[in-house]
């Protein structure tokens, strides 16, 4: 009986030790800023993937409404590499519901023009990148600089010209791209030609 008694202490003591010794030397769980911190870096380096799983399992456990809203703008742009605008309008959409209205939120708007276009949405494409640089006329990507003011006049010159407004979209692509390209935007060789412009350019942002 005693011995029987002994081995169950022995038994108790190491699991109670082998527990402590878990808590302290453990690995302490990831918290969802950590996460989005995590998704950025992943980001930044184009592992894209990496990085969607990254913001996902950050807003799957945010308690804060400022984490959730970090996991939504890193999702969105996630997206919109992947060439997935769809999805990318949604989690942006998110993101800016939020906080709206307050600064700091060009990266949502931007992204959001560029989901916007890719999903033939030109009008809103058109209204939301004119509120980031009317607000920021040099904005440039915080993730990604390389991304910038002129992707957004790119998108104004494409959306005005599908939205059939050709005199804008010509003057757009003269004042920030190039202004000896010149066009008659009122004919179908112009229009043509300008399509082709815009196109090419887009070829050498990509």
């Amino acid at each position: 009986m005693q011995k029987t008694l002994f081995l169950l202490t022995v038994i108790l003591t190491g699991t109670l030790l082998f527990c402590f010794s878990c808590e302290e030397k453990g690995v302490d769980k990831i918290t969802a800023s950590e996460l989005i911190e995590k998704g950025w870096s992943k980001f930044a380096a184009g592992n894209f993937a990496g990085a969607g799983s990254d913001f996902s399992a950050a807003l799957s456990i945010a308690t804060i409404a400022s984490d959730s809203s970090r996991a939504f703008l890193g999702l969105g742009w996630v997206q919109l590499r992947q060439h997935k605008a769809g999805l990318a309008e949604n989690s942006l959409v998110s993101y800016l519901g939020f906080n709206p209205g307050l600064p700091g939120l060009n990266e949502g708007r931007a992204g959001l023009a560029f989901a916007y276009s890719a999903t033939n949405k030109f009008q809103e494409a058109v209204d939301t990148a004119n509120v980031v640089l009317t607000s920021d006329p040099s904005w440039s990507f915080g993730h990604d600089p390389s991304v910038n003011q002129l992707d957004l006049y790119l998108i104004l010159a494409q959306s005005y010209y599908e939205l059939a407004d050709f005199e804008t979209s010509l003057d757009i692509v003269q004042q920030y791209f190039e202004p000896g390209f010149d066009v008659d935007p009122n004919t179908p060789e112009g229009k043509t030609s300008l399509a082709n412009k815009i196109e090419e350019l887009w070829d050498q942002v990509i």
